[in-house]
């Protein structure tokens, strides 16, 4: 570099990490859930817009988008921070998700890609890649959030899972599965699913199964599980999620045990990622017991590699894009280092803030 064409930061006292990588999102909730179905389609770009420059001010540096609205804005948003129309965090997007016809999901068609049987999967999975997605996100269970579902009983069949895995892999790229029920889990994981969303009740044998294998992994979304989160939710849905959150834990405490690749999500709409938008890491580490190493590594190497991009970012390494944060002081002393706004963003070699 030439004289004046850089500068320089003191970082005495501060640790340089990689960018974190929030590997479950969705953009649109960037205005409470609520809302989506009375705004119009250019008013949902901007919401995932606003969300998108939110979690890359506060130190994601690459977000995978885990369920668009049937106007694919998350697509058109990737598109104008390629070629620098607005700024934002390095973007992946799955486009619609792909739901088969359940009890529940009704409510929500205009997230929703309907789909029945094998070849309307495959119809379905070939309508997201012509719409230029980068991935295949499939729900494989009921949700915790949706009311008639039952999160534990898996809603897809066998057929119709091998179908999306099928033409993702000709396109170069993989699956991704909404799924807590823990039969469910395995089908997936056997199946060739490469990132299982959620896996809240994984059983030791699929435990076991997962153990060393680096073509198919974990994203937990614990941090919703939170008193501080569910203190905000309607009656009904906080005492569903303190029936099942202990049985949750033990799920995923028994999986650390094991060599799986676990990746890091959220989940959160924007407007409890910015009342707590470290509540993850306080979660894994309080009520799972992850290490501080390892909880740093879920939010970047292990994400990277989940997302297929290790070979770009999730390390500071010569040849890898530059997306750092600074955080201050030693997160692998002090966990809680994590728990604030990072001192500095930088994003493609470029100083965010």
């Amino acid at each position: 570099f030439a004289e004046g064409e850089y500068e320089t930061l003191d970082l005495n006292g501060k640790t340089l990490l990689p960018g974190l990588i929030d590997a479950h999102v969705h953009l649109h909730m960037g205005k409470e859930y609520v809302g989506l179905m009375i705004k119009t389609a250019c008013g949902r770009a901007f919401d995932c817009l606003k969300y998108a420059q939110y979690l890359l001010d506060i130190g994601i540096t690459t977000v995978r988008d885990m369920g668009d609205d049937v106007n694919f804005p998350t697509v058109a948003l990737r598109n104008a921070i390629r070629e620098g129309v607005v700024k934002g965090p390095r973007l992946k997007t799955s486009g619609v998700t792909i739901i088969p016809y359940d009890n529940g999901f009704q409510a929500d068609p205009d997230i929703c890609a309907y789909t029945c049987g094998p070849v309307e999967m495959r119809k379905q999975v070939r309508y997201m890649f012509m719409n230029d997605v980068d991935l295949i996100k499939i729900y494989g269970t009921g949700s915790m959030m949706t009311q008639g579902s039952e999160p534990g009983i898996r809603i897809l069949e066998e057929d119709e899972i091998s179908e999306a895995v099928k033409i993702a892999a000709r396109k170069g790229t993989y699956v991704a599965c909404h799924c807590h029920g823990a039969e469910a889990i395995g089908v997936m994981a056997r199946l060739g699913v490469r990132t299982i969303e959620h896996a809240s009740f994984i059983t030791d044998e699929t435990c076991r199964y997962l153990d060393g294998r680096t073509d198919v992994g974990i994203v937990p979304t614990v941090g919703i599980t939170a008193d501080e989160v569910i203190s905000r939710k309607n009656s009904e849905e906080r005492e569903r999620y303190e029936i099942l959150r202990e049985k949750i834990y033990a799920s995923l405490k028994n999986a650390y045990r094991y060599n799986i690749l676990m990746g890091w999500g959220t989940d959160f709409p924007l407007s409890v990622y910015e009342k707590y938008p470290y509540i993850e890491f306080k979660t894994r580490k309080e009520k799972l017991g992850y290490s501080n190493l390892d909880l740093l590594k879920q939010a970047t190497i292990n994400s990277a590699r989940l997302l297929m991009m290790d070979q770009e970012i999730g390390t500071l390494k010569e040849g890898k894009l530059a997306d750092l944060i600074v955080v201050d002081g030693d997160p692998i002393e002090d966990i809680t280092v994590m728990y604030t706004r990072p001192d500095h963003v930088i994003k493609d070699g470029e100083l965010i803030r």
